[in-house]
Formats: C-alpha cells, sequence, structure tokens
C-alpha cells in the first residue's frame, strides 16, 4: 500500500505522518516532500501533453523536455535527502523515458533545456546556420542530402504509447527503491499526492491512498501571517481578502471533495480535539493498527498551532471576515472541551518539541 498524507500547504499533513508513524507495519518517509506526481512539469503535465491532450507533435517533445528539467532540478535534493546517487536517477529517468518514446530523431527542437546560451542558439545557430548558411549550400548543391548539424538536437516524440501508465508505475517504483524505499509494506510519504486532487496522481503509483488534511482559515490566516512569516509567502496574506479567494480557490469544487474509497478528508483540528473518533478513522481506513498512541503525535502539543484568534487581538476584524466568508470551512472549537497546551506553536519537525 503507497500512502501520501495530503495538504493546502501547511494545513496538517504532517501530524497524519506522524500519527502513522506509531501504527504497526507503517514505514513513513517524509525528509521530503515527494511531489514528482503533481509538480508542474511532472507527471501529470507529462501525461496531460502525451496521453490526453497531445495536439501537434511539438507538445510530447516539449513536454519530455520540461520533465527531464524537472527531475534534474530534484536530483540533487533527491540525492541529500536519500542517498540515491544522481547517476541512479538519471538511469532510471532514461529507461522511463525511453520506454515511452515512440519516435526518436535528431532535428528541429524547442531546446528549452539547451546549454548555450540565447545569442548563440537563437543569431548564430537558428538565424545565420540553419536559415542562411545550410539553404544556401543546398541551392549551389554543394549540399545534396540532410545532415546534422547545429542547433538539431535529439528529439523524443511519443502520442498515447499504450504502456504510459505501466512504465510511470515503474519509474515511481524503481526511484523510491533506490531512495531506500521498501514497497512491499505500507509506505507513506508526504505530498506524493496533491490535496486539491490526489486521485489525478493515483495512475502513477501502486495500491495508492490518500490522507488529505485540512486547516480552519482563521487559523492558517493567522499562522502563515505571524508564524511562517517568510515560509509562508506560497499564500497571500497581505489582504484578508486576498486570503479568503485564495483559501476558496484551492477547495471549492475541487476533485478531493468528491467520494472516493481512496481518499480520506479530515481536519488537522479534528486530529486534536476530537482525537478518538479521527484515529479509527484514519485506522479504519488504512486497516492499520496504532501500537503506540500519542507517542510520536500528541494532540495537547498541536493545540498549540490551533485557536489562535484570541492571541491576536489585532487580528480581530479579519478574522471576522474570514468566518463570513468562509463558514462552511470552519472548526467548531465551541463543541470541544478547551486543551491546555504544553507547548509552544511550531511550524516544522525542526521546530517541534523532542
Amino acid at each position: 500500500m503507497f500512502i501520501s498524507t495530503c495538504s493546502f500547504g501547511s494545513t496538517g499533513s504532517s501530524a497524519v505522518s506522524d500519527y502513522l508513524r506509531e501504527c504497526e507495519g507503517v514505514h513513513v518517509v517524509d525528509a521530503f516532500e515527494f511531489t514528482i506526481s503533481h509538480a508542474v512539469d511532472g507527471l501529470q503535465d507529462l501525461e496531460y501533453f502525451v496521453m490526453k491532450r497531445p495536439s501537434r507533435q511539438s507538445s510530447s517533445i516539449v513536454a519530455i523536455q520540461r520533465f527531464e528539467r524537472i527531475i534534474h532540478k530534484h536530483t540533487k535534493r533527491w540525492c541529500a535527502s536519500t542517498g540515491i546517487s544522481e547517476q541512479r536517477i538519471q538511469q532510471i529517468t532514461e529507461e522511463f523515458l525511453n520506454s515511452i518514446t515512440q519516435v526518436s530523431y535528431v532535428g528541429l527542437s524547442p531546446r528549452i533545456n539547451r546549454k548555450d546560451g540565447e545569442f548563440l542558439h537563437r543569431k548564430i545557430g537558428d538565424g545565420l546556420i540553419r536559415r542562411r548558411i545550410i539553404p544556401k549550400l543546398e541551392r549551389k548543391g554543394i549540399i545534396k542530402e540532410n545532415f546534422d548539424f547545429y542547433p538539431l538536437e535529439r528529439v523524443r516524440m511519443s502520442v498515447k504509447p499504450p504502456n504510459f501508465y505501466e512504465a510511470a508505475q515503474k519509474f515511481t517504483s524503481d526511484l523510491l527503491t533506490g531512495m531506500g524505499v521498501d514497497l512491499n509494506g505500507i509506505v507513506v510519504m508526504d505530498q506524493a499526492l496533491s490535496g486539491p486532487n490526489p486521485a489525478a496522481g493515483f495512475p502513477f503509483f501502486k495500491d495508492p491512498y490518500a490522507v488529505v488534511a485540512d486547516r480552519d482559515p482563521r487559523d492558517l490566516y493567522i499562522f502563515a501571517k505571524k508564524k511562517l512569516l517568510s515560509d509562508g509567502r506560497f499564500m497571500p496574506t497581505d489582504t484578508v481578502d486576498n486570503f479568503i479567494n485564495y483559501y476558496r480557490l484551492l477547495r471549492d469544487g475541487q476533485p478531493y471533495l468528491q467520494d472516493n474509497p481512496r481518499i480520506l478528508r479530515i481536519h488537522f483540528e479534528s486530529l486534536v480535539y476530537d482525537y478518538e473518533k479521527t484515529a479509527a478513522q484514519i485506522n479504519a481506513f488504512l486497516h492499520v493498527k496504532n501500537i503506540k498512541p500519542k507517542s510520536v503525535f500528541k494532540p495537547e502539543r498541536s493545540a498549540a498551532n490551533t485557536n489562535l484568534a484570541a492571541k491576536f487581538p489585532e487580528l480581530a476584524n479579519d478574522i471576522i471576515r474570514i468566518e463570513n466568508e468562509l463558514p462552511e470551512y470552519l472548526f467548531h472549537f465551541e463543541d470541544f472541551p478547551e486543551i491546555k497546551s504544553n507547548g509552544k506553536w511550531f511550524s516544522n519537525r525542526a521546530q517541534r518539541p523532542k
């Protein structure tokens, strides 16, 4: 079983991972976020241009190049986090792309991965050599057949290859195995699937499940604005209206809201204030048994990150606006006994009390 904890950015996926660390036979791998399925130019974008909307020959060519580029971008972090070698990542990626490539030839390419500069490529390669020198030599009969010249390069093309999903699953399995992950048991990874639409990444993993954690918008707003600071700049908190629009755009009508037997939706606050019920939901959904309850995930610690409005009276007007605009996403703290937290609020594992 492959489990992804999912979120919308600082909405509680790490709390789920911590809870699952306490479960028998569960291997949690969350030293880094494994986002290759839904990252921009990752597997979902490759799928779109190769399998769903291959509008012209350049669609798959560019998508494959972009995929190679995003793998290169992630390589150093993967190597540092897991010990996998750069050579092994390159080998696994080449095997995957070779297996889905249907046509490979030397020709014109958008060259989004070019190593040379814009001037050399555009002015010398395309403008001078391809458009002026080569045509002139052809007209004079000096060149009588095609030959390879700059800026031509080897390109890959693929249009709805029948083995795409099988190859993609092998790619992620080989990559994770190379990172030291034992896929024979129950594996948990952080952000391997996206919060708004985890099912879109299911085709790229074997036996996938998703636990999507969301958070009260009032706490998320305050947390990003007052605690995360620069680390929270992936979401807007410059104005409360911007935040409200951002929060809605990621949630309203998104696929994660649809019933799916492989997707469980929980509130981070529910795991804190309604622990027994939420823990039972997780256990039943994933068929796991918690043998060390509250040894890693401690509700009284995490309570420090909840119900924050009273601590910041200067944000009272913003909080009222959030309550009026996002009522369906609020957690009703008043329905549960207050938890006296024994710790300070924290923003990541490194700051978490030991």
